[in-house]
């Protein structure tokens, strides 16, 4: 199982790597729309049968409603698709009201292309969730990369996510003693998260060395880093939550031995939006 998860990071990672560092903008922005589109849909696929089993228990009626998964599933994935195709281009200006078009939409198809309240409850809440859990990480990402003309921000992003990761694997295995959250993920420990918070600014200020200071300024590199590593591993313990709710051990199947891609970068999603949002300010400041 750990040949296989090292075999496939191995021939994963260099693609956004690739994509980061040579691509032109339009190549990003075709990179997380991709990311938006998968995303949106595994969130949809994993949790809609359970919350119509949750809300329409009747005997028939879930089964029955199951099988319109798929389209209700798609529909999740066009709204997604388009607000970030709306936000991304952004000619006219129209970003933010296509983003609030978008989730208004939710709850108009929810609540008309349904036969009963029950199910038009069921269908509102997983296209709210898979939307919203499917884009808006992915348009912070975006609006990193316009911030910092190019893939720096985004960089920090990555290191900042992946050295907490790093940092809370390690220090949970050899410090690990009182459990962080037990009945989100049993695994994760109190000791674990501090040391993969330290390891996230660590990671940022090294960067922002290699950077030549071109990051920011020490201190909203490491509170980006504080708040990154922090949510960052927040967004796991939020992405098993989902998983138990829905009663499955991936989110998906995309990536062999990893799961779906959810699983991957569950961390990236919650550490996206904060750090967009510190470094925004830090620029505003400084």
């Amino acid at each position: 199982m750990l040949a296989k998860r090292i075999m496939t990071a191995a021939v994963a990672l260099p693609v956004p790597v690739t994509v980061l560092v040579f691509g032109p903008s339009w190549v990003v922005a075709l990179f997380l729309l991709v990311t938006v589109g998968l995303c949106t849909f595994e969130a949809g696929s994993m949790l809609y049968p359970k919350v119509i089993e949750i809300v329409c228990p009747g005997a028939s009626k879930p089964e029955s409603e199951r099988s319109r998964q798929h389209w209700i599933v798609w529909l999740a994935v066009l709204v997604a698709v388009g607000m970030f195709i709306t936000v991304s281009s952004d000619t006219l200006g129209a970003g933010r009201g296509i983003v609030i078009a978008g989730l208004m939409s939710c709850f108009l198809f929810g609540a008309f292309l349904a036969s009963d309240n029950q199910t038009a409850f069921a269908r509102l809440v997983v296209l709210l969730v898979a939307v919203t859990y499917g884009s808006f990480p992915w348009l912070s990402a975006w609006e990193l990369y316009v911030l910092g003309q190019g893939p720096k921000f985004l960089f920090l992003l990555i290191v900042i996510v992946w050295s907490g990761d790093t940092g809370a694997y390690f220090g949970g295995k050899y410090w690990g003693r009182r459990k962080l959250a037990p009945r989100m993920s049993p695994n994760k420990t109190q000791e674990g998260a501090f040391v993969g918070i330290v390891a996230s600014m660590v990671g940022a200020f090294a960067l922002n060395i290699v950077y030549g200071g071109g990051l920011g300024s020490i201190q909203t590199v490491l509170l980006a880093a504080f708040l990154g590593g922090s949510f960052g591993q927040m967004g796991d313990l939020v992405e098993s939550t989902l998983k138990r709710f829905a009663g499955v051990k991936d989110s998906g199947f995309i990536f062999p031995g990893h799961g779906g891609i959810l699983d991957r970068v569950d961390g990236v999603m919650f550490a996206a939006p904060v750090v967009w949002f510190t470094l925004y300010l830090g620029t505003l400041i400084g």
